[in-house]
């Protein structure tokens, strides 16, 4: 198993056995490597040695794989959002007692998010054409994640000025940090086209990838007038 699949996986336990006979897929699931995700796993397994992984429902393919790009870039993905919010916790600024409650609430739409972005890797880590029922249902994305993010995105923006021009990445650190988690995003986004255009991704997790690259530009957008840095307009 890849190391970020392991990290997705791992907040997902198995159901203890059945008293009855169990089904072949559960038997599966419960052998070596995924029993040892219960009790915790070796960060180094050696199974990846030779330029192949196993996906959740225990296919080995190469690295290369599209679904192992895609949640590759999820996790890289969610490595930069704790970046952003590693920076936004220092508490080296000075921020007025409101702003001070908008740089929480922004926090914990970050933290609420990372979650989600776990949840999104292991999802696209069992493909949904080749991988049993039991797989499919422990990997399941949840439903009305875009919603949330599209009213997260309503409350902020109702904040800021009109954009009247394009913006290039940069002014406040986490701002420009919150731009890299847009592209990192969109480049996940672009990788997961075809899985979802083939049937192996649910739509679910396609729209919410798609809104969370929104999501991310709002926020950074946010994140300078919290601060009050000016945006860095583009010039011709």
């Amino acid at each position: 198993l890849s190391g970020s699949l392991c990290r997705c996986l791992l907040h997902r336990a198995l159901p203890p056995v059945a008293a009855s006979k169990p089904h072949q897929s559960d038997l599966a699931m419960r052998s070596t490597p995924w029993k040892n995700l219960a009790r915790g796993f070796k960060i180094y397994t050696k199974t990846g040695d030779k330029g192949t992984t196993s996906l959740f429902n225990m296919k080995r393919v190469p690295k290369t794989h599209p679904h192992v790009e895609s949640y590759g870039s999820v996790d890289e993905c969610n490595s930069v959002v704790g970046i952003v919010l590693s920076t936004l916790n220092s508490p080296s600024e000075h921020l007025t007692a409101t702003n001070v409650e908008k740089r929480g609430k922004l926090s914990r739409e970050l933290q609420l998010i990372q979650n989600t972005l776990f949840e999104l890797g292991s999802h696209l880590a069992t493909p949904l054409t080749s991988s049993s029922e039991a797989e499919l249902l422990r990997a399941s994305f949840p439903p009305n994640q875009a919603a949330t993010l599209e009213t997260w995105i309503d409350g902020m923006d109702a904040e800021l000025k009109p954009l009247r021009s394009f913006i290039l990445p940069g002014g406040h650190m986490a701002a420009a940090q919150l731009h890299l988690a847009r592209t990192v995003c969109r480049r996940a986004e672009r990788l997961m086209t075809p899985l979802y255009q083939a049937g192996d991704m649910s739509a679910d997790a396609f729209v919410y990838t798609n809104r969370l690259s929104d999501y991310f530009f709002v926020a950074s957008r946010f994140v300078n007038h919290m601060y009050a840095v000016d945006e860095v307009i583009w010039k011709k």
